[in-house]
């Protein structure tokens, strides 16, 4: 057989593998190294489910490469970061394990400027630029505004000043191949100066710019369901934290109360009913999805593994 025929035919088959990669990858699906396809919509989240790092803090304390290992052996496939200053200590170590990260948490000072917690940011993150430096260091997708203080949260002016700040900041993000969100707790969805902070973030923030990562527990405890607000939100809704409620509060809550740390279980183990939060969130587009326990009773890894497990079980549409 001459070599010109061979070429052909080699030529053939590259072409038409080719072919079947884009059609593949049309689909969302990518190749592994054994011919296989493998999802790569985020949308699939069973097999991509990541892992929000504030849930082991004390472990990392400790023994963060054995933490980070014990994690990737559960099936976590990704993690989110929640104390930036850390990153070019422990992320390698993460990588290392198989765990990349995906997005990254960061307190009002670092967007804002404002508290006196601004004293102590580190030079290389103390500013906005220097930041999403760091994040594309780490090829970081999404930044994330996890907490306002209370002080920055007295009157509803205050929001509006906030929104300021992060569409400046989500302008910048942007330009840099970054998402920036904001993170709720239950404050925003109290009435504040004949308010809800969360409709005034609605209506101030840039749709494109920030979207929102929604925490399930604190919008459950705030008497709301996660699902229905997640239709809402629609494209707005970029990422969620996933984490269970052992039961609503006894009283409707007109201002902030702290959860009671009991109150914080894993995945499938509490009121919220996660086949619907899921569903919407695939529906909606949601980037990604973070397993998080704020509070566990000494057995954090048990607990991860439990909600792994249950989230497994799941047969959402």
């Amino acid at each position: 057989m001459s070599s010109s025929i061979i070429s052909r035919r080699n030529a053939l088959k590259l072409t038409l593998a080719g072919i079947g990669t884009m059609l593949a990858a049309s689909k969302g699906l990518i190749p592994t190294a054994h011919g296989e396809y493998h999802s790569m919509k985020p949308q699939a989240f069973k097999d991509n489910l990541g892992i929000q790092l504030y849930s082991i803090r004390q472990k990392l304390l400790n023994n963060a490469g054995g933490a980070f290992e014990k994690l990737a052996a559960i099936g976590y496939q990704h993690v989110e970061w929640f104390d930036v200053t850390s990153l070019d200590t422990l992320a390698p170590l993460a990588q290392s394990n198989g765990l990349p990260i995906t997005s990254a948490h960061v307190l009002s000072p670092y967007i804002t400027g404002n508290n006196l917690m601004q004293a102590v940011i580190p030079d290389d993150l103390n500013s906005p630029e220097k930041l999403i430096q760091k994040l594309n260091k780490y090829d970081i997708k999404h930044l994330v505004l996890s907490y306002i203080f209370d002080d920055e949260r007295e009157h509803i002016d205050q929001y509006k000043t906030l929104a300021e700040h992060l569409n400046r900041v989500g302008e910048l993000s942007k330009t840099a191949g970054i998402q920036l969100c904001y993170h709720n707790h239950d404050f925003e969805f109290q009435q504040l100066n004949g308010q809800r902070p969360f409709d005034l973030l609605l209506n101030e923030l840039d749709h494109e710019n920030v979207k929102f990562e929604l925490d399930v527990f604190w919008a459950k405890y705030a008497g709301l369901q996660p699902d229905e607000l997640i239709t809402s939100l629609g494209k707005r809704c970029a990422l969620l934290h996933l984490k269970d409620l052992k039961s609503l509060p006894l009283a409707n809550l007109t201002a902030h109360t702290p959860a009671d740390e009991a109150m914080f279980k894993p995945v499938g183990s509490g009121i919220i009913d996660f086949e619907k939060v899921l569903t919407a969130a695939k529906k909606v587009g949601v980037d990604n999805v973070f397993v998080e326990q704020d509070h566990n009773t000494g057995h954090i890894f048990e607990d991860l593994q439990n909600s792994f497990n249950y989230l497994q079980t799941l047969n959402f549409k």
